[in-house]
């Protein structure tokens, strides 16, 4: 399933949505901010931005609440680091202990991230990356205000780090107030930096030079460090942002620095009219979704600056489900292994009956045949408790794989739901599961029954009932609010209940 991704870039002067479908581009809008609402990529009046953030979703009729976030690179702090080959279990302490080592600030004042880089066997690389807290708390209050749940965050510098297609390449990103220069070093970004731009007003020959000393002392401090493998004229140089729209400026880079100078290009399906300058951070945030859990492009780096304590929680419906069926079976296992403990005893009293009537056959021939006659009888009883040991087992095999029928069938009752419904119960008794819970809207509802129908597991599937539920407003909710959101705000939800036949 195609899933639908809302990215947010927030800096000193805008908020920038971008919403993707896939790798196809959807919708972008941005919203200036006031001077004094964000200051060098803090969030300095939370409950202003929240509400400027809410008006710029509303006004692009965005009710997705999942977002990927974006902040300002201003005084992140990134290391790969080197650390001998280490246990998973130690791996978290070692890299800690590094980072005091090697951070110029405190790791108290910093939320801290890292990811393994592949390297050759023997070695550990480690890729740090150091947020403060300040610059990541503020930003998560802001957006809880706003009714919003980021899943994922990232600094700007590693989202634009993610769309270029070559593993060696410089990228520069020129906004009216922030620069920032990436060098990329077979995938590893090696430094990246972000840097304030003079915010006094300067002719844009003047701001020119200041942004070329600025990328000429970050190649020269990589070169510095990786002295053996420097960069050369042959290494492509990427320039993105508002400023980067200038005609004069690639020219003008490319003669000054003596690099191959071009526009950064999304990888991704964009409408002509897209402004691909303006909005190159939501593209990489795009991307950093698409390509979630592994490589993206030439980058070998794709942490989740979220901190841990503010990721959700993932909730295994798998346990979930999977536990009355547990608590079942076991209650039909225990009087079957009662019954199995019994057949065993019985097994053995009659083995030491059988011993004695022996004893008593040598010593008696004159109960000869009365002996052979309970020894008959005894071997009838063994056979018996063998056969009912053999039913039970079959039964516990039966039982079993009902268990694992019911888990797949409420693995697709909960696969198919929507983010924005919610299930309250699901009964299973004589081949039929109940279904019931909630969602915003009646439509939803009979998707998910559609749904549920197409996947071919069921016998059918009956909407029993739908009811309307209207529900107090909340506090926070101004009236204007109230009237302009609707359903869609949760002032009415919608209670269902589904009938589904088990059996395709």
């Amino acid at each position: 399933m195609v899933k639908t991704i809302v990215t947010l870039h927030v800096d000193d002067t805008s908020i920038r949505l971008l919403v993707a479908h896939g790798k196809r581009l959807k919708k972008w809008a941005d919203m200036p901010l006031e001077p004094g609402l964000v200051k060098g990529g803090v969030v300095i009046k939370e409950a202003e931005v929240a509400a400027k953030i809410r008006q710029l979703l509303k006004a692009q009729k965005v009710r997705a609440k999942k977002v990927i976030v974006g902040l300002s690179g201003i005084h992140c702090l990134s290391r790969p680091l080197a650390l001998p080959q280490l246990p998973k279990a130690m791996l978290d302490e070692a890299v800690m202990r590094e980072a005091k080592r090697v951070l110029p600030v405190p790791v108290e004042q910093l939320h801290i991230s890292w990811q393994i880089i592949p390297v050759p066997e023997g070695k550990a690389q480690i890729y740090l990356l150091a947020i403060p807290r300040k610059t990541t708390d503020a930003m998560i209050k802001t957006l809880r205000q706003a009714r919003l749940k980021p899943y994922f965050m990232d600094v700007k510098p590693l989202a634009l780090a993610r769309v270029p297609k070559e593993a060696t390449a410089i990228v520069v990103n020129i906004e009216p107030t922030e620069l920032d220069v990436i060098i990329l070093a077979g995938g590893i970004p090696q430094p990246i930096r972000t840097v304030p731009l003079p915010s006094k007003a300067l002719s844009w020959e003047e701001r020119l030079l200041v942004i070329k000393d600025e990328i000429d002392r970050t190649i020269k401090f990589y070169n510095s460090n990786y002295a053996d493998k420097p960069l050369d004229q042959t290494t492509p140089m990427f320039v993105s942002g508002e400023l980067a729209e200038d005609s004069t400026l690639a020219s003008s880079l490319s003669e000054g620095l003596g690099y191959s100078v071009s526009p950064l290009s999304p990888s991704l399906e964009c409408p002509e009219s897209f402004p691909a300058n303006r909005y190159m951070v939501n593209v990489g945030l795009v991307l950093k979704e698409l390509e979630s859990g592994k490589e993206a492009g030439a980058l070998a780096v794709n942490i989740n600056a979220l901190p841990l304590a503010y990721q959700p929680k993932p909730i295994s419906w798998v346990r979930v489900v999977a536990l009355p069926v547990i608590i079942t079976i076991a209650a039909g296992l225990i009087p079957l292994w009662m019954l199995i403990q019994s057949g065993s005893a019985n097994v053995a009293s009659v083995q030491d009956q059988l011993d004695r009537t022996n004893q008593l056959f040598t010593e008696k021939q004159s109960a000869k045949q009365e002996l052979k006659d309970s020894v008959v009888e005894l071997q009838a009883k063994l056979t018996e408790a063998e056969a009912s040991r053999d039913s039970f087992t079959a039964a516990l095999s039966s039982l079993e794989q009902q268990g694992k029928e019911v888990n797949h069938n409420l693995d697709e009752v909960v696969g198919v739901l929507s983010d924005t419904m919610v299930l309250s119960n699901i009964s299973h008794a004589e081949g039929t599961l109940v279904v019931t819970g909630s969602s915003p809207t009646a439509a939803e509802i009979l998707q998910y029954a559609h749904s549920l129908a197409d996947s071919g597991l069921f016998a059918g599937v009956t909407v029993s009932s739908i009811r309307r539920v209207e529900l107090q407003s909340t506090g926070d909710q101004s009236a204007e609010d109230q009237s302009a959101e609707g359903e869609s705000s949760g002032n009415v939800r919608m209670d269902f209940t589904l009938t589904i036949k088990i059996g395709g």
